[in-house]
């Protein structure tokens, strides 16, 4: 299988399992950091733990999200691609928008009914 945008897109959303616990800080930190964030609610973040100023951490954020993103799931593809509980379209094998979707968005065949879906 080739990687595209929605399959990287969909792996990021919804395979957090295979997401390393630096990986998650790293993803959390890169949410809740923005710069609209008050200080003192930034303060506050910090000491419950949703961000972080772990050096490791800082440095997988420092080239911005796409880049976090690009990295993580080329990272689970590599190790984890035949374990992924993907939710491929039985017609034309590519990736729906979410695990429980039952219509596909590049093809547009729908398999609501189908036996397919209860597999």
């Amino acid at each position: 299988m080739i990687m595209y945008r929605e399959l990287e897109d969909y792996i990021y959303e919804y395979c957090e399992k295979f997401q390393t616990k630096n990986e998650l800080m790293a993803r959390k930190t890169l949410m809740y950091t923005s710069s609209t964030t008050s200080s003192s609610m930034l303060s506050a973040m910090r000491s419950r733990g949703w961000i972080s100023e772990d050096p490791l951490i800082l440095n997988m954020i420092a080239d911005g999200p796409h880049e976090l993103k690009r990295r993580v799931v080329e990272r689970i593809w590599r190790e984890h691609k035949d374990e992924l509980p993907l939710n491929l379209c039985p017609k034309c094998n590519l990736i729906a928008r979410t695990p429980l979707a039952r219509q596909c968005r590049f093809c547009k065949h729908d398999w609501h009914s189908s036996d397919t879906a209860a597999k």
